[in-house]
């Protein structure tokens, strides 16, 4: 740069100008030591130096980052990559929506779409894509809320409908066989699962002044907001779904039943619970967990010996070297009542090996000012709902990878 253009310069321009060319010199110079010191490197040395700088680069690096292989200074970053700067583009597309701004909610859409690779339209469902900043703090808070999502097998999806071989019920077998005897063929009794995609709706309501704003906590609440319901929505149908539209872990056929209550759930015991863990797939019992709803959780805590001695610790995180995940989702002990039919209200099992969810694509995002959303009409209270829709699937794949709790 020629003097003369240093001069046209504003002087925030000419600060960060030379903050930057300092930033060089200092850089240069860290260079030119570094290059004295290659010469009396071993391999060794300049193998572990090489390994020291890419570690330094990748660990501030978020999912999104690595998506776009967004290196500091390298490939494609699109501006600000601080934690703020990169809710930026969240803010400036809820700004959008609130403005009626369709020509740039459109281009922010059509950015999510061919970064993703989707092969559908630019929208979906009357939204917009959001951005892939917004979708990946929804998602990184979705397993905070959702059971399901947590421990089941994730399956990105590429169309609406995928089919999954899963195991039968008759696996795979050998035959002795006598020497230079033909080997007679024997086939596995293969099953075919279909995923099928269907959309789950999130509405949260917010105050026009809100989301003008629209800084990085409102972002982030929002986010919460919308992984809270899209968790919700996700484990009602994973544990408890009857198929509409998928089955659940609790009414999958194949898998097997254990009535560890003598009559109604409040005689939950001990022995019956030892019982439950011998009842699953062999190959299931190294990822097993027991998920039970927090109040039967509190049952369990709660079963003490005949001198009155607690069997289970107060803070206790497993059953039996199990973990123990709450799961809001299944059956309380008010749920139970005093039924005495066979009522699942717990599983046991590994949800990751016989349960899957399948995910399609990226999460859209539409508003609207005039609706009434649950008795209330926005217009007159002068707020909005927003509409997240994400698309996902879930089926069974291995019945027999858990053991249903019944009463």
């Amino acid at each position: 740069m020629t003097a003369q253009e240093f001069d046209k310069l504003t002087a925030e321009e000419k600060e960060q100008y030379l903050a930057n060319a300092e930033a060089i010199q200092k850089k240069q110079a860290e260079i030119a030591k570094d290059e004295q010191g290659l010469a009396k490197m071993s391999m060794k040395d300049f193998e572990g130096k090489i390994n020291e700088t890419v570690e330094k680069m990748i660990k501030p690096m978020t999912k999104v980052d690595r998506k776009f292989f967004a290196f500091p200074g390298i490939g494609y970053v699109d501006g600000d990559v601080t934690p703020e700067g990169k809710f930026d583009k969240t803010r400036k597309f809820l700004k959008a929506l609130v403005g009626g701004d369709v020509a740039t909610s459109r281009q922010m859409s059509e950015e999510v779409r061919v970064k993703a690779n989707l092969s559908e339209g630019v929208t979906t469902a009357g939204g917009y894509l959001v951005p892939e900043e917004f979708k990946a703090e929804i998602l990184r808070l979705a397993p905070l809320y959702g059971v399901i999502r947590a421990n089941s097998r994730m399956i990105p999806m590429a169309y609406d409908i995928i089919n999954i071989p899963a195991a039968g019920a008759t696996n795979q077998s050998a035959i002795w066989t006598n020497e230079a005897a033909q080997i007679l063929q024997t086939n596995p009794n293969f099953d075919q699962v279909t995923l099928t995609i269907k959309k789950l709706a999130a509405i949260p309501k917010v105050t026009n002044e809100l989301l003008a704003d629209a800084n990085v906590e409102v972002i982030r609440y929002l986010a919460e907001l919308i992984a809270e319901a899209f968790a919700k929505g996700e484990d009602n149908q994973g544990f408890r779904g009857t198929g509409s539209p998928f089955i659940g872990v609790c009414q999958s056929t194949g898998s097997p039943s254990r009535a560890v209550c003598a009559s109604t759930i409040n005689s939950l015991s001990y022995p019956d619970l030892i019982a439950v863990t011998g009842d699953i797939y062999t190959n299931a019992v190294a990822g097993a967990k027991f998920y039970l709803h927090r109040s039967v959780i509190a049952m369990i805590k709660a079963i003490t010996t005949t001198t009155g001695a607690p069997l289970f610790p107060a803070g206790m995180n497993d059953i039996f070297g199990f973990p123990l995940v709450a799961a809001e989702a299944l059956l309380s002990v008010s749920e139970c009542g005093g039924s005495t039919e066979a009522t699942c209200f717990g599983v046991f099992g590994d949800l990751r090996r016989g349960y899957a969810m399948g995910e399609r694509g990226s999460i859209t995002m539409a508003i609207s000012t005039e609706a009434t959303v649950d008795s209330d009409n926005l217009f007159e209270k002068d707020m909005v709902a927003l509409r997240a829709i994400e698309r996902v699937a879930m089926g069974v794949l291995l019945p027999s990878c858990w053991v249903k709790l019944t009463t």
